[in-house]
């Protein structure tokens, strides 16, 4: 179960949100809060592994609120705008998914189920996985080592076909396995060799090595079709990404 709260400052809102989560499979409802510094404070305590907050509110919306988490591992976000156009800045802050208002229970229980995946596959990694660097002699491709579950895999980064952001974590999903690291996306944009992996969204970076199709969509925006027929869809704020990736091909 997903120890779950809310925060939305209309109580109306916050009374329909709540009533969703206690009827969604998997979620164990915490708390309901109008107040975003209450909120945070029971964050900060300890014990949420998913949190629903809107982005509009008074005194601190919901991103600003996330700078003001302090416990670790933070939980996973998920925000409620009735504006679209904070999708782009939430996946920024590495929210795993966003919610547009009016609020669609389907919607929700897809973002919870979401939710579920990556905090089993965080919860069976462990905090000390890392990038192994090769010695200059060394025959064998970079490395990535995860631990998980008291063993120790060691992935080629030819292997990675994309990363998905969750929070604090980043999943690397390959032909056979998926796998947590406590990395950051974007503090893996900066680790991983530009010439192997592009971010083409701000919640994926696939490998340039596993394209096999795109497939370009209105507004600026495309499906990239990766080995194993994994799709992955791009945001316009990274057409120019696609479009370089297409000239290269």
């Amino acid at each position: 179960m997903l120890r779950t709260i809310v925060c939305d400052d209309e109580r109306p809102a916050l009374e329909l949100m709540e009533s969703i989560l206690r009827d969604t499979e998997g979620v164990q409802m915490v708390g309901a809060y109008q107040s975003v510094r209450k909120a945070i404070d029971r964050i900060n305590a300890g014990g949420i592994d998913l949190a629903f907050l809107d982005i509009e509110m008074p005194d601190l919306n919901g991103m600003e609120a996330t700078d003001a988490i302090r416990v670790d591992p933070k939980p996973l976000i998920v925000f409620a705008t009735a504006h679209p156009e904070y999708a782009v800045e939430a996946f920024g802050l590495d929210a795993i998914d966003y919610i547009l208002k009016p609020i669609d229970p389907h919607r929700v229980a897809k973002a919870v189920e979401k939710a579920d995946r990556l905090h089993r596959l965080i919860a069976n990694s462990e905090a000390d996985s890392d990038l192994v660097q090769d010695t200059p002699e060394a025959d064998e491709p970079t490395m990535l080592r995860i631990k998980d579950a008291g063993r120790y895999y060691f992935i080629p980064r030819e292997d990675v076909i994309w990363i998905e952001a969750a929070g604090d974590y980043s999943l690397l999903h390959t032909g056979e396995k998926e796998a947590a690291v406590r990395r950051a996306i974007k503090v893996l944009e900066d680790e991983l060799p530009g010439d192997q992996f592009v971010r083409v969204h701000r919640s994926a970076i696939i490998s340039r090595a596993h394209i096999r199709e795109i497939r370009m969509l209105q507004k600026g925006e495309a499906q990239i079709i990766l080995t194993g027929d994994v799709t992955v869809r791009t945001s316009r704020s990274y057409k120019d990404v696609i479009q370089t990736l297409i000239d290269e091909r």
